[in-house]
């Protein structure tokens, strides 16, 4: 791996707009404003932003404004402190092998295989299932 920026998960995006876990708010928030301040750089997946997008449209009881979401996205886009990471044909094909060896969904597994091109070696999440594939490290910020 090259030691590219963590990766900032789809969850630690979608708390940073979740007024129903203010603990978990603030922490996404302190996470993202070192990003904004350039204390920090972050790496984000087209995945995480695409997830980001359909969660907090789609699946909360309170939906955002679309045009605040394309706001959002725009703004990590074209903010040098974040590092967004994309995929491709052969990212896909990598997911697959990734899924089957070590038994994790395969939205998972891409994630893992964008993360490995990219050469980043750390997710900042909540989610565990990561920490089946080697050479992944996962941080959860809320703990």
């Amino acid at each position: 791996m090259t030691g590219n920026p963590p990766l900032i998960d789809t969850n630690v995006l979608v708390y940073l707009f979740d007024a129903d876990a203010p603990e978990k708010r603030q922490i996404s928030r302190d996470l993202a404003a070192a990003c904004w301040r350039s204390e920090k750089r972050y790496s984000v997946s087209v995945q995480n932003l695409a997830e980001f997008s359909v969660v907090v449209t789609e699946k909360v009881e309170n939906p955002m404004p679309t045009e605040d979401v394309r706001r959002f996205i725009r703004d990590i886009q074209d903010f040098e402190g974040w590092n967004v990471v994309g995929y491709g044909s052969k990212t896909i094909l990598s997911a697959h092998q990734i899924r089957d060896s070590h038994h994790v969904h395969f939205w998972d597994a891409l994630l893992a295989a964008t993360m490995i091109e990219a050469g980043i070696d750390t997710i900042i999440t909540e989610d565990a299932h990561l920490l089946r594939i080697p050479g992944i490290t996962v941080v959860n910020p809320y703990r």
